[in-house]
């Protein structure tokens, strides 16, 4: 079975309320199988345009439970914060 990856690209523009944004996001992605990958860190653009301040991946054992935990209700308050302190991409996507 092909795995799933949550990806999220963030530019920050409330540090302070960011702040809370990691650990309850920590906890739904682990209660639905999510396993980071990819958790911000050191980042070299060698092509084209990069234009964040942090990447996330993380890997769920299939495309459908990657999907249940975005739309979680556990996850929906993470999002607000996500998405109140940040510029954000977020995609799904099928993977190996």
């Amino acid at each position: 079975m092909k795995k799933g990856y949550i990806i999220v690209r963030v530019s920050i523009h409330n540090n302070e309320l960011f702040q809370k944004y990691p650990h309850l996001s920590t906890e739904v992605m682990k209660k639905y199988g999510g396993k980071y990958i990819i958790r911000g860190g050191k980042t070299d653009v060698l092509e084209g345009e990069w234009p964040v301040d942090r990447t996330t991946v993380v890997e769920f054992e299939s495309f459908e439970s990657a999907k249940k935990c975005y739309e979680s209700v556990e996850y929906s308050e993470a999002m607000k914060i996500r998405q109140n302190s940040t510029k954000s991409d977020l995609i799904l996507i099928e993977g190996f």
